[in-house]
């Protein structure tokens, strides 16, 4: 545990409206980006597909292995994981008493889904806010792959099932 980052969360997260949220959460998918060319701009993401390979440059973002948040299913549009990880985020949370499932919904899901279109500009991230740490024991993530022809997971055709 890094007491360095949970104080970052700690003095970003204290008092913060849903528009401060969004705010950090607009200026972390920025980062990412960046992040995301000065390690992969000269070589391929690894992963046998789209999904994969955003579910391996998330690991490699947050600098965690596949046994801190293994994949649970697995289909053509569809992987999901179970993130066990270490958090900076809901240690925060608990400090504050604050709901992570609001906070992770503004603070850095945006920020996370800009992070795997950098692999595939289709690709969806969500979170199933009833799975989410500390209200379950691990937080329920998913990356969507739309299938060819559709722009979106709401799009016509697209039979995925969406987080809660």
């Amino acid at each position: 545990m890094s007491t360095a980052q949970v104080a970052a969360e700690l003095a970003r997260l204290a008092g913060a409206s849903d528009r401060r949220l969004r705010e950090y959460d607009r200026a972390s998918a920025g980062r990412r980006r960046q992040w995301d060319r000065e390690h992969f701009a000269d070589r391929p993401v690894p992963g046998r597909d789209p999904l994969e390979q955003a579910y391996r440059l998330l690991l490699a973002r947050l600098g965690i292995g596949e046994e801190e948040a293994p994949i649970v299913e697995r289909g053509p549009y569809r992987l999901v994981f179970h993130s066990r990880n270490f958090c900076p985020t809901l240690e925060a949370c608990r400090i504050l008493d604050l709901d992570t499932r609001r906070v992770c919904r503004l603070y850095n899901e945006g920020a996370t889904g800009e992070l795997l279109r950098q692999v595939d500009p289709r690709l969806v991230f969500r979170r199933n806010y009833d799975k989410l740490r500390p209200h379950a024991a691990y937080c329920e993530e998913i990356i969507e792959l739309p299938p060819t022809g559709t722009a979106s997971a709401g799009a016509a055709g697209w039979t995925g099932t969406p987080a809660r």
